[in-house]
């Protein structure tokens, strides 16, 4: 048994308008997936205690000495910690002059840039909600449900209160036409739409305050999504069918890919080496160990639910013609309903492995009588419909039986070493194997492989119907042993040949604010400074990784060799996790002393801690914001937690993702093929932070209203606001042209007037108010707001986050460390100031720098006014 900390689920956070994706195609990289993260969002409060709003009215006065200087920063940094937006905001509001007069000027612009992105984002969206209730009534009108859905969530989502788009008359007429709708669909068997109308509803209720009906809908859900991962493990030419009539709907001109036959026997490949012990197995492992407590009960009902929804999806006839008969489907889903009636009379506590074997052997007899299915489906369906219901009941998506094909994978995601070409594929719409992309510095990425290839064949073998697990089995190998690849590229009259040597693949999850160049060997080069004015920097941080943290470290010694760190973002947005390991060795850089994490079992007993040590906080004195949203999970909310419960880090962005769970992982083979069971065991806690006296419990479970990590300072963003920061992003990280991925195009919000179109440089540089280009190509922002993004074609500059307001979140966390860092500037201002004044200074000299005609103020000797 070993422990294992899961990442986030990739359906979870940030995709309430994206169309469900069950099963529309798997993203591999050696067993990692990846899935688009989109979102909801607006400004708020955090959650700490009240702030010192008495030390920020004393700070701010209008005298320039530098005391005043350091009260104001310390007093806007204090107030960002304790969570008091509106100390924040007056503070920035009355920014002081300082020794270091520029530096106190581009706070205030960026304040004002700040304040006019804002103002404009709230006009954006309030139009936006207008728009969306009109779209709302004129896909009613046309019928169009899922449309219409579609509308009533972007609507919901650009409101205050979640809940009071229900109360809107047009939502809730909406929301009775839709559930006849997809009983419609499901009458039909068009799983398809149904199950996008039950994804929209489900999202609809989701965040108001009516629990029942989102239970409803997500019940009813999950039934069609056990439907469709049947159809698609087991009927994929029936999948093909309703994916193509769903493609004609939306768009009937546009041709949709023929089926591929080759694919068509694949589903055999998922059965091998399964067996009645190896389901036994893991499913008493489950009953006595799994956090909930919840013991048999809830296994066997959901494995017998999950075999009633395969006894009645009739469309898997295509590889199972008993299903095709009703009479003998009956004789199956009879003996699913007679085994769930015996359990609803049963005392929960006194249902047990016996009648778990009881209505296995019932299921084997009516099958055999029956639609006669492979007994090794039957077994499937049971374990997968078992741990689902821990899902259900206990909103625990993490635990799951790792069957013998999916086991190589899961066994090279744990130990995080990836020996390969490194590319991530996917199967594309005709189930031909496609490059994602290369990963930089990868072998394949040397060659030349290219996002969109189609890898045809492998070492001179055809990959025609290959699964991806065959073709990640074949792609990956020893280290330094050669591979082929032929890969199918548009454009190309013909296949290509590319051999690689296989290599350890470096999974690189530490990014800084700039991607200036490649190395030799195809190795990002960062500029790490977001503001190389004020000394603050920049850490992306998409995972943690066993090699993160050392990667960490380098980055701030690179930061401080080029010149003092008065400062950092570490940004953890849409990090899903990773090694416990990992984010522990984060947190202690910059916690001295205390508790940073612990483990609690099923009984809530402390069962393992981890602590700080003094000699490991290398960063105890760096200022430090961390940004979070609903995609930080798991080891992020470890790092961001622990940082504030030891008021160590402001915290700015949005709630949490609420994934506090850790897994232990169980032998579960029958001794002739192995498999494995990831079973959640234990939650972790973090420690109080000021003002509390009870750990605090991270992960989101049933009925509990607080979970995750709230910011100290709330920042939420606009769906329009994050997919054009996460696709500008990553598009700025893109050094070679010809793989931008679509057109990146964001109007800044500073008034029209200020910002001439014939002000955006090609070079991407930063354009000034007066259309002027500051001729900085390097990704640094002066905190203006002005010019417009890249069109095609041209890489996006990264600061334009900054200067068109499209990433909130940053330009507070940004203007905050910047507020920090004044007076450190200022200090450093009047020592160098302080060393270049002659040595006894005559009588009323100045040696500061001028604030107006004929006055200077000064620092040390002889400070005064001058002419």
């Amino acid at each position: 048994m070993q422990p294992f900390m899961n990442t986030s689920n990739s359906s979870a956070p940030f995709t309430r308008f994206l169309r469900p994706a069950t099963v529309l195609g798997a993203v591999v990289f050696a067993g990692v997936a990846a899935l688009t993260p989109m979102a909801s969002a607006l400004a708020g409060t955090g959650t700490r205690a009240p702030s010192i709003g008495s030390a920020i009215g004393s700070s701010i006065g209008s005298s320039i000495g530098s005391s005043d200087v350091d009260n104001w920063s310390d007093a806007v940094w204090n107030a960002a910690r304790s969570g008091d937006f509106a100390a924040v905001e007056k503070a920035l509001k009355q920014v002081p002059e300082s020794t270091a007069t520029l530096d106190s000027k581009h706070i205030r612009d960026s304040f004002a840039a700040r304040n006019s992105h804002i103002e404009a984002s709230d006009k954006t969206r309030a139009a936006d909600r207008a728009k969306a209730l009109e779209d709302l009534k004129a896909e009613m009108v046309k019928n169009e449900t899922t449309k219409a859905l579609t509308a009533a969530v972007k609507l919901q989502t650009l409101s205050d209160d979640m809940g009071s788009t229900l109360l809107i008359p047009e939502v809730a007429e909406l929301v009775k036409k839709s559930d006849g709708a997809y009983q419609e669909a499901e009458a039909r068997g068009d799983w398809m739409v149904a199950q996008e109308i039950l994804y929209r509803l489900k999202t609809l209720y989701e965040d108001s305050h009516d629990g029942a009906a989102m239970r409803n809908f997500d019940a009813k859900l999950d039934e069609v999504n056990k439907r469709i991962t049947m159809l698609a493990q087991y009927a994929p030419r029936e999948l093909w069918t309703l994916r193509k009539q769903y493609a004609d709907r939306a768009d009937p001109t546009k041709p949709f890919p023929e089926f591929n036959e080759a694919f068509a026997g694949d589903w055999k490949e998922s059965l091998d080496g399964i067996s009645k012990g190896m389901l036994a197995s893991a499913l008493n492992t489950a009953a006595n160990e799994h956090i909930s407590a919840g013991g048999w009960e809830p296994l066997v009902k959901g494995g017998l639910q999950a075999v009633r929804v395969l006894a009645t999806t009739s469309t898997l006839k295509e590889n199972f013609p008993g299903l095709a008969d009703p009479a003998k489907a009956q004789v199956l889903i009879d003996a699913v309903n007679r085994n769930l009636e015996t359990l609803a009379r049963m005392d929960r506590d006194a249902i047990g492995k016996p009648q778990f074997n009881a209505s296995l052997r019932d299921l084997m007899d009516a099958n055999s009588k029956g639609p006669d299915l492979p007994l090794t489906v039957l077994f499937r369906e049971y374990g997968d419909g078992a741990l689902e219901e821990l899902a259900g009941r206990f909103e625990d998506e993490y635990s799951q039986i790792i069957w013998p094909d999916q086991l190589r994978r899961f066994e090279q995601m744990i130990k995080g070493n990836f020996v390969g070409v490194g590319i991530m594929i996917r199967h594309d719409d005709r189930r031909d194997i496609q490059v994602i992309n290369p990963l930089e510095g990868g072998p394949a990425y040397r060659a030349g492989v290219e996002s969109d290839d189609r890898i045809v064949a492998v070492d001179g073998k055809s990959t025609l119907g290959w699964t991806l697990n065959k073709a990640v089995d074949s792609i990956t190998g020893p280290a330094g042993k050669d591979v082929t690849l032929t890969v199918k590229r548009e454009g190309a009259e013909n296949p290509i040949d590319l051999t690689l040597a296989r290599e350890e693949i470096k999974i690189r999850s530490v990014n800084g604010w700039w991607k200036k160049e490649l190395d030799e060997r195809g190795n990002p080069i960062w500029d790490w400074y977001i503001d190389p004015t004020a000394g603050i920097g920049y850490v992306r941080l998409s995972s943690f990784n066993d090699d993160s943290f050392d990667d960490f470290v380098i980055a701030i010694e690179e930061m401080r060799a080029e010149r003092k760190l008065n400062g950092i973002v570490l940004d953890l947005r849409f990090n899903p996790g990773g090694l416990l390991k990992s984010a522990v060795e984060f947190s202690n850089a910059f916690i001295e002393t205390g508790k940073i994490v612990a483990g609690q079992d099923r009984a809530g007993k402390q069962v393992w801690q981890m602590g700080a040590e003094p000699q490991r906080a290398i960063y105890k004195d760096l200022p430090l914001v961390v940004l979070v949203n609903q995609g930080s999970a798991s080891a992020s909310e470890i790092v961001s937690g622990a940082l504030k419960s030891h008021d160590r880090a402001v915290i700015i962005g949005d709630r949490s993702f609420g994934k506090g769970s850790v897994q232990t992982v169980h032998p579960c083979g029958d001794g002739r093929a192995d498999s494995q069971l990831k079973l959640t065991t234990q939650y972790y806690v973090l420690p109080p932070g000021p003002g509390e006296t009870a750990p605090r419990l991270v992960h989101k479970r049933p009925g509990l209203a607080d979970w995750g990590v709230n910011p100290d300072l709330v920042v939420k963003m606009t769906p329009d606001q994050i997919e054009k920061s996460t696709l500008l992003r990553g598009n700025a990280d893109i050094i070679d042209q010809k793989k931008l991925r679509a057109e990146v195009k964001v109007e800044a919000s500073k008034p029209e007037a200020t910002q001439p179109d014939s002000a955006q440089p090609e070079n991407g540089a930063i354009a000034k108010a007066d259309g002027k280009t500051d001729g900085n190509t390097d990704g640094k922002t002066d905190g203006k707001a002005d010019g417009k993004a890249s069109g095609p074609k041209v890489r996006p500059h990264v600061a334009d986050l900054i200067t068109t307001g499209i990433d909130p979140q940053l330009e507070l966390a940004l203007l905050v460390l910047q507020a920090r860092a004044l007076k450190d500037l200022d200090a450093a201002e009047r020592a160098k100031m302080a060393d270049v004044s002659p040595k006894g200074p005559a009588r009323g000299a100045s040696t500061g720098a001028g604030t107006g005609a004929g006055t200077g103020t000064g620092a040390g000797p002889g400070a005064g006014t001058g002419g």
